[in-house]
This record gives C-alpha cells, structure tokens and sequence, in this order.
C-alpha cells in the first residue's frame, strides 16, 4: 500500500515538474502583460496549495505530522523573511539592468534548490519503500 501511495506522489511531482517547464517555456515568449497575468495566476495557485497543505498536515493523527508541519512552518517562514530581504535590497538598486540580473540569478538558485529538494524527496520514498516488508511472513512477524 505505501508504495502504492508514494508511486503516486511521484507521479504527481513528475506532472508538477512537467507543468513549470511548460511554464517557463511559455513565459520565454509571453509578452510583459501575458507574463504579468501568468505571475499573478501562479501567485494564487501557490497561496492556494500552501493552504491546501497547511490543512492536510493540520488533519493529519499522525505524531510525526505535528513535527513535519512545524518544520514546514519554519521553512515557510524563512523563505518568506528571505523574498523581503532581497526585495528590500533590490530596492536599492538604482540601475533595472542589475536587478534583473540579480533576480534571475536568484530564480537560478531556486531552482536548484527545488532540484534538490527533488531529489531529496525522491529519496525519502525510495528508502520508505525498501523499509517495507516483502514477503508475507515479514508481514507477520511484525503485527
């Protein structure tokens, strides 16, 4: 059954991942209005996703969510402490030129990140798949 459910969430990030390339190859194109909406549609739907989340962890019985959701929370928390801090100083900023530069190098390091995170995920359900039980009789021996 776990795997079963992880193969889905795997599955949910690789339709998630094929989504933002379309996203970004879409946006290459789009002119500055298109892109602006497209922005503001994205903003929403993240909001909306984060809400969504903060729910599930919230309904969740599990002990181990409580401490998930705190994490979640933290990090949340610094990205957010982190946005205003680059907005705070690419307000500064006198020249347009660097503060795109500067904002693409920081889409470039988010994207890293979320490349990591990726991976990290990744490797999460395949060690939670391994700690599964095979066989029938490891099954029993440990109800």
């Amino acid at each position: 059954m776990a795997q079963e459910i992880l193969s889905i969430k795997l599955r949910e990030l690789e339709a998630q991942i094929t989504r933002l390339l379309i996203r970004i190859q879409l946006s290459e194109n789009d002119d500055n209005a298109h892109l602006q909406q497209a922005i503001e549609g994205l903003k929403r739907e993240c909001g909306e996703n984060e809400l969504a989340l903060k729910n599930r962890l919230q309904l969740s019985r599990s002990g181990i969510v409580s401490t998930i959701s705190h994490t979640y929370g933290q990090i949340e928390t610094i990205i957010h402490q982190c946005k205003d801090t680059l907005q705070a100083y690419a307000s500064l900023r006198a020249d347009p030129d660097q503060e795109a530069e500067e904002k693409i190098l920081l889409a470039e390091y988010a994207l890293d990140f979320s490349i990591q995170a990726a991976n990290r995920a990744l490797l999460l359900a395949m060690e939670a798949m391994a700690a599964q039980p095979t066989q029938p009789e490891e099954r029993r021996r440990t109800q």
